[in-house]
């Protein structure tokens, strides 16, 4: 039926299958708590990449990301070097308490979530050559942990915690504390008790802060209060070992007196210095010259959260943030280098620090919501950059790089037009099938990207795709629309535009209220323009999309008219508006097959996704999800572990979804009368239709940081992942495994279609197409 064939420069290119990883998962029902161990890393490169010579895209490898380790609002992020393994991991605290470590490279979790410390502030020591973890309380505990398994060793009373900070003095740790009050205490840790050794007064202001580095053979601590003020103290080990000296080193101060919120030590070309905020005011101090090294930063809107030497390109850079944005700057010139890398949720960014993972440095941010992003300036993502209006200290080089070149910036207006994608399955065989709108329809085989030859069998070139889960190939005539098998190249039928009777093409067609209005002429009205509605993009005609399907073995289409739905029974020729409509105009449209009944889904304008019985049209469609931020683009549907789950999405860039199973069931139940049999075989009369005024319960399953208007969901083994286009990237995040890291990938040009088949997910993009294998079943 089908043969493979060259495409003059247009062939796939094949890369090599890698190994694969893991992804992420947000607050889920009870059907979606399915936790599996966690694989090797995978890279997430294609499997074959189609198009024009020079044109093609060309993606960036995966990355995991993000992660939720907590469940919302990271409040203390802390990166450090796992001494057994040589990992990058954090440990990460939320507002509740509950703490974990994070293995920064592929998103685990190494041991249990310590939910008994509800520690306001932790650290990592070395003791007695074992590295643990040491965790103050507002419940006035200190307690020393084990990394892996959060199991407490000890716990002291000490009051209340709200800063600390441990040193290493003659190889002995201590830890040094405060409550907020005036005074430091001064605390000796060993592996099974701790002992305070002095509590000291450093002045009349509260502590708001603390920080500590070695220097030789003493160690140097940073206090910051609630005044502005930072005075430095040197920790000296005593000849015995056993006991601390402290004595004043002298005091800084930030021009605006306000609440010190962060301080932290770092290098700066060899040079150790003092890293600190009050307000929207950063600074760095040069500590053995003990002045400034420049000009106070002060380009923040927010209070500040972080502070931290990094890398900008090539140049060696501070890095601040407040609850927007992260800012690179020189603490020479106080100066700005570029524009600001704006965090694009609601849930604000609440620290970030620096990180080395495979060598490079990179940059670490949690937020408000207990995500967790690992990213750095040249793949910024979910940051967005722009191109800065002119800076002096800003080369050439690092302008290219703030500007955004890989197709991050493209425009996601509905009139992007791309490829439009569908699955043909001649003989069990599935046949991609891909087409530019005026443009004859290619077929692919799924696994290698090589080009396959369609059946001609009279198929015009103009002819359009229709998708769905049977689709079809349609042509305008005069007074007809002709339709075609794309698998066997056979003829379906034509579907006539003339006047006719009442109820069928070409006449007045009922709308919501009952009331009717003629088509209009040949060619338009339903059909829209030549070149447009059906037989064009989405958005640019009088129709929104077009979906083909089966109902009890007829083929049907399902047309967006504006705010209503048109089935076409393609036999007859008979048309159907459903009774109600949207209250704003259809933008996307799914059919399938839920617990055996087909069903149709539109995403409109109103905010709403809706479901149809397609088996029963006289029935209202039901609102099953809203809440995407004023309109919904996408919409899809999969069956996962039994259950039917539509997924939707639109303008703010969340993808909810909602389990349907119930209702879908309830209400066939409910309408035909049917008989619900017991465990024993009998019936107890019909199944009771699923109330309206108790609608199934959505959740958010994932965040993009643009309107979202392709969804799709692709199996891998018994692991279901759902992916979402966010502009130019692809959200990979795995169904029914909370906890554990999505994947993003940056494909360098704006995405226009998905399409699942069995093991492949291809996109369309640009000019060209790309196949991905998913990441492997987890379910072992």
């Amino acid at each position: 039926m089908f043969s493979a064939r060259r495409s003059g420069g247009r062939a796939a290119s094949r890369v090599g299958t890698p190994p694969m990883t893991d992804g992420t998962g947000r607050r889920t029902p009870e059907w979606f708590a399915r936790r599996t161990a966690a694989e090797p890393a995978w890279t997430g490169q294609p499997l074959w990449a189609w198009g024009p010579p020079g044109r093609r895209p060309r993606p960036l490898p995966a990355r995991p990301g993000p992660y939720q380790p907590v469940p919302a609002w990271v409040t203390a992020l802390l990166g450090f070097t796992d001494d057994r393994t040589g990992r990058p991991r954090a440990l990460v605290t939320s507002y509740a308490g509950a703490r974990v470590v994070l293995d920064l490279s592929d998103g685990g979790l190494v041991g249990a979530v310590d939910e008994r410390a509800h520690a306001r502030a932790s650290a990592t020591t070395r003791i007695d050559g074992e590295q643990l973890v040491v965790s103050g309380a507002g419940a006035g505990y200190l307690q020393v942990s084990d990394l892996d398994s959060g199991r407490s060793r000890w716990r002291q009373w000490c009051g209340d915690v709200r800063s600390l900070a441990t040193v290493t003095l003659a190889g002995r740790p201590f830890a040094v504390l405060t409550g907020g009050s005036p005074h430091l205490e001064i605390w000796s840790l060993g592996a099974d008790r701790g002992a305070r050794l002095h509590t000291l007064r450093t002045g009349s202001e509260r502590i708001s802060v603390l920080a500590a580095t070695e220097a030789g053979e003493a160690a140097v601590l940073a206090v910051g209060t609630s005044t502005g003020r930072v005075s430095l103290w040197r920790l000296e080990p005593t000849p015995a070992g056993d006991d601390v000296r402290v004595e004043p080193l002298g005091e800084y101060g930030f021009e605006v007196s306000g609440l010190v919120t962060v301080l932290g030590f770092a290098d700066w070309h060899g040079r150790p210095i003092l890293l600190g905020a009050a307000g929207r005011v950063a600074r760095a101090w040069d500590l053995p010259a003990g002045r400034p090294l420049g000009p106070a930063f002060a380009a923040h809107t927010g209070q500040v959260n972080s502070v931290l030497a990094g890398r900008l390109g090539e140049r060696t850079v501070l890095w601040s943030g407040d609850d927007a944005t992260v800012r690179a700057w020189l603490p020479e010139t106080g100066r700005q280098l570029g524009e600001a890398f704006r965090y694009p949720y609601e849930a604000a960014p609440t620290r970030t620090i620096g990180v080395e993972i495979g060598g490079r440095p990179m940059l670490v941010t949690g937020d408000g919501a207990g995500l967790v992003w690992v990213w750095d300036p040249e793949r910024p993502y979910p940051f967005r950059r722009d191109l800065p209006s002119g800076d002096q200290d800003l080369p050439s080089s690092d302008r290219d790089l703030l500007s955004g070149g890989r197709g991050d910036r493209a425009p996601d207006s509905l009139g992007v037009s791309g490829y439009r994608l569908a699955v043909a399955s001649p003989a069990g065989q599935p046949v991609l099938l891909a087409a530019l709108p005026g443009h004859p329809v290619r077929g692919f085989e799924p696994a290698t990207g090589a080009e396959v030859e369609l059946p001609p069998h009279g198929v015009p070139d103009g002819s359009t795709l229709v998708p769905g889960e049977h689709p079809v190939l349609a042509g305008i005539g005069p007074d007809h629309v002709e339709l075609w098998d794309p698998a066997t190249g056979d003829r379906i039928g034509p579907v006539p535009l003339g006047r006719n009777r009442p109820g069928h093409p070409g006449t007045a067609l009922p709308d919501a209220a009952g009331d009717s209005g003629p088509v209009g002429p040949v060619g338009a009205g339903l059909l829209g323009p030549v070149g447009t509605g059906l037989l064009g993009p989405v958005g640019t005609g009088l129709l929104g999309p077009v979906g083909t399907g089966l109902v009890d073995g007829r083929r049907v289409l399902l047309v967006a008219d504006g705010t209503a739905l048109v089935r076409v029974d393609v036999a007859t020729g008979r048309l159907d508006r459903s009774p109600t409509g949207h209250s704003g105009r259809i933008r996307g449209l799914a059919l399938g097959e839920l617990a055996g009944v087909p069903v149709g889904l539109t995403a409109a304008e109103d905010d709403t996704v809706r479901l149809w019985h397609l088996d029963a049209w006289g029935s209202s469609g039901r609102t099953v999800l809203d809440g995407h931020g004023g309109a919904a683009y996408a919409v899809t549907t999969a069956t996962v572990h039994g259950r039917g789950l539509v997924f939707g999405a639109g303008r703010n860039g969340q993808v909810r979804c909602v389990d349907v199973t119930d209702l879908v069931r309830s209400k066939r139940a409910g309408r035909l009368g049917d008989v619900e049999p017991d465990a024993g075989g009998e019936s107890d009369g019909p199944a009771a239709p699923v109330a309206d005024e108790l609608p199934p319960e959505p959740v958010v399953v994932l965040t993009a940081t643009r309107p979202v208007r392709s969804l799709a969901v692709v199996r891998a083994g018994r692991t279901d992942w759902l992916v979402a286009a966010d502009g130019s990237t692809l959200r990979w995040q795995p169904v029914g495994e909370p906890g554990t890291p999505g994947q993003t990938i940056e494909v360098g040009a704006p995405v226009t279609d998905l399409v699942a088949l069995p093991g492949v997910l291809v996109v369309a993009a640009g000019d060209g197409l790309l196949g991905y294998r998913p990441p492997p079943d987890r379910t072992g």
